[in-house]
């Protein structure tokens, strides 16, 4: 599959801002089943500087300032990627390691410590109480580690409800997990939480996942958002990514753009503004099969 993403992100000032600078990680990157043909940016106003540079997880963001009064900011990314299908959607769950297996490596010097690095709590993923427990109902002892995930994966599907606008980036876990309600980004971290708190390695992707539209209707610009989604560290494929908000194995629909320990290292847009008031954002996203 062939996509084109559009990402446009408008800021409006209730006051005219006189400096602002700002990190952009909506840049994706090429990886075993996602080859970049092509990024374009523009940003209004024209920024000061403009620098691409690399993280420590090896994302690619856009570093920029505007050093002038400007009252709306404007940023467009387009990018366009070819997706094929991963290799972990052909592998066999029964087959895969028993997950306490896999604890006990990820516990030894022979695992890598950029793999290890990712069984810690962070900002957003915290071991809240009942956590572990729920994540044990999935984890039994002796289950392969894959057929495990996929089951939780599909618990919290089933057991959660995606209401937009119930939580935000400061909304605590303890408060999810009570209310059963929340994101695509809640769900990862959830989903996050639980893995870690068993000992296993899972990190936090974001990127965007296409829409498609009702039977006999046109899409609309914008009718797509920014999506998030896990990746757990399985020995014999490598890292393995899970989309609990849909139940889904990560496919060729899947596009991704950042990874981090949780959403705090991979904010689509943000930055430092001076101004004397508040603000707003507005945000469209397009996902679009390129034939």
């Amino acid at each position: 599959m062939k996509y084109q993403v559009t990402h446009i992100t408008k800021y409006e000032y209730q006051l005219p801002a006189s400096l602002c600078h700002n990190l952009v990680y909506q840049v994706p990157v090429n990886h075993s089943f996602q080859e970049v043909e092509k990024v374009n940016y523009q940003i209004h106003p024209v920024p000061h500087l403009v620098v691409t540079r690399e993280d420590f997880f090896s994302n690619k963001f856009i570093y920029f300032s505007i050093e002038e009064f400007h009252q709306r900011l404007t940023v467009e990314i387009k990018s366009e990627v070819k997706i094929s299908e991963p290799v972990w959607i052909s592998a066999a769950p029964q087959n895969t390691t028993p997950w306490e297996n896999v604890v006990i490596w990820l516990k030894s010097t022979d695992a890598e410590s950029d793999i290890r690095q990712f069984y810690l709590e962070s900002d957003h993923v915290v071991f809240i109480q009942g956590i572990r427990e729920y994540a044990l109902k999935s984890f039994t002892p002796g289950r392969p580690i894959m057929a495990a995930m996929l089951d939780l994966n599909s618990r919290i599907f089933n057991d959660f409800d995606f209401t937009p606008g119930f939580t935000d980036v400061t909304t605590k876990l303890e408060e999810v997990f009570l209310h059963k309600k929340g994101v695509c980004q809640d769900f990862a971290h959830f989903s996050l939480a639980c893995l870690r708190s068993i000992g296993l390695s899972a990190r936090y992707v974001s990127g965007y996942i296409e829409t498609l539209p009702p039977p006999g209707k046109s899409k609309l610009f914008g009718s797509d958002a920014s999506h998030a989604w896990i990746a757990l560290y399985i020995p014999e494929i490598g890292w393995t990514e899970f989309d609990a908000t849909n139940n889904l194995l990560v496919n060729d629909r899947h596009i991704r753009t950042a990874i981090g320990r949780d959403f705090a290292d991979v904010v689509p847009l943000k930055g430092v503004v001076y101004s004397g008031a508040g603000q707003r954002m507005y945000v469209n996203v397009d996902v679009r099969r390129v034939e």
